[in-house]
């Protein structure tokens, strides 16, 4: 994956602020350091899935993904918590460590105090990636690894690699228990099915955040 506009453009801006070595400790600075490697860790996560999806031991990469998947959620509610401290950083919400979270109450309410309402709304329209991204790592994280599986239409060792393919179930704290009693109803969708439908929308909010960054960094602070 190539480096994000928006952190390239944050970086230029940072060297018309800080021409001398001091600049590289700056809060600004290493908050965008942190929001750039955190993203870093979401797309390494979801590589090392693509790459086993092409193993030719379905039942072994089925295992590996699945611990990767773990990884993988957990990875990205540490970027969405990167993004909510930086914000209550770069605004002063005077907030406490856990109280920096986009799923408490009070860090909307000071970001709307602090920030104002405008601020406040930008990131409104994520509510939905974070709950989703939310239940998902609480229960990968907290509860049960995601079901992952081998499909195949007959017998693993005797179905050719080409005809297998390796599913996941689209539902948090799913077990072989649902799945045997929700069979014809279960979804499931390919490992990087979630990577897939948040990538776009994770990119958008750390331009969000950089622009936030770049607005609250000024020369000499």
């Amino acid at each position: 994956m190539e480096v994000p506009q928006c952190f390239l453009e944050l970086d230029d801006h940072f060297d018309t602020l800080f021409t001398t070595s001091p600049g590289l400790t700056h809060e600004s600075v290493r908050l965008a350091e942190n929001l750039c490697r955190r993203i870093a860790d979401v797309e390494f996560h979801a590589h090392f899935i693509c790459e086993n999806q092409k193993s030719p031991d379905t039942l072994k990469a089925a295992i590996l993904i699945g611990t990767y998947l773990v990884e993988y959620f957990n990875a990205c509610k540490s970027l969405l918590d990167a993004c909510a401290i930086t914000l209550a950083k770069v605004y002063n919400l005077r907030l406490k460590n856990k109280q920096m979270d986009f799923s408490k109450s009070i860090f909307w309410k000071q970001l709307e105090s602090q920030a104002g309402s405008v601020i406040k709304n930008r990131y409104k329209p994520f509510a939905g990636l974070f709950d989703e991204i939310i239940e998902w790592r609480d229960a990968a994280v907290h509860r049960i690894t995601p079901f992952v599986i081998t499909h195949s239409p007959g017998a693993p060792d005797k179905t050719p690699r080409e005809k297998m393919e390796i599913k996941m179930v689209a539902q948090p704290d799913a077990d072989i228990s649902t799945v045997v009693k929700r069979t014809r109803s279960i979804q499931w969708v390919e490992p990087l099915y979630y990577h897939k439908k948040w990538r776009s929308q994770l990119l958008e909010l750390c331009k969000e955040v950089c622009l936030d960054i770049r607005s609250q960094t000024f020369q000499g602070t």
